[in-house]
């Protein structure tokens, strides 16, 4: 099936941005990659900024969509940390990579993917997931939620740099970061002592 305009715009965008950075990419160079004169890619999006928005809202919602089939209601805390992990590790494997893509275009739109998702989004349900899991002493509870979340994305995030530039392995990677994501998450003890010293 052929891509109407819009999936043409939303496509050749997603990979300029991926590629150069979103400030790099003019609104000229999209319209000749979707094959698209400027007007028509006026007809689609009102300015530069609009198209940005929709392409990382896409991005979030693939990753929504794919975090969703590996959760269950039944799931702890952990298990539901792993599934991020997993849909993290199956969406970089993307070329270009969808992870990659929402973690450099944070700073553009993350606050409109929080907007737009409300309680599904990643933040939100990570802080969530940590809170359940330091109720049912699964999880450290001498250190905020907020920062365990932003040490698990961080985690993912420097994983991710790192496999694109060949200093990192992409096969056991999930399995790696589980390991440590367990290690940093329980480890209450090992952390006073080191506080301590």
């Amino acid at each position: 099936m052929k891509a109407n305009g819009r999936q043409r715009i939303l496509g050749a965008a997603f990979l300029l941005f991926s590629k150069k950075g979103f400030d790099a990419v003019g609104i000229r160079e999209i319209a000749d990659r979707a094959g698209l004169s400027n007007p028509a890619m006026y007809q689609h999006f009102r300015s530069k900024q609009a198209l940005g928005e929709a392409v990382y809202l896409a991005c979030y919602q693939t990753q929504t969509d794919e975090l969703n089939k590996r959760l269950r209601s039944d799931i702890s805390a952990f298990e539901k940390l792993d599934a991020f992990i997993n849909t993290a590790v199956h969406l970089h494997k993307q070329t270009p990579s969808p992870l990659l893509f929402l973690e450099n275009m944070q700073c553009h739109f993350g606050m409109v993917a929080r907007d737009a998702f409300g309680d599904q989004a990643t933040t939100v349900r990570l802080n969530k997931w940590i809170i359940e899991g330091q109720g049912s002493g699964e999880i450290r509870d001498d250190i905020p939620a907020s920062m365990l979340a932003g040490l698990v994305v961080g985690q993912i995030t420097l994983w991710a740099l790192q496999s694109q530039n060949k200093l990192a392995p992409t096969r056991g990677a999930a399995k790696i970061m589980k390991k440590l994501m367990r290690s940093a998450l329980t480890s209450k003890n090992e952390a006073r002592s080191y506080a301590d010293k």
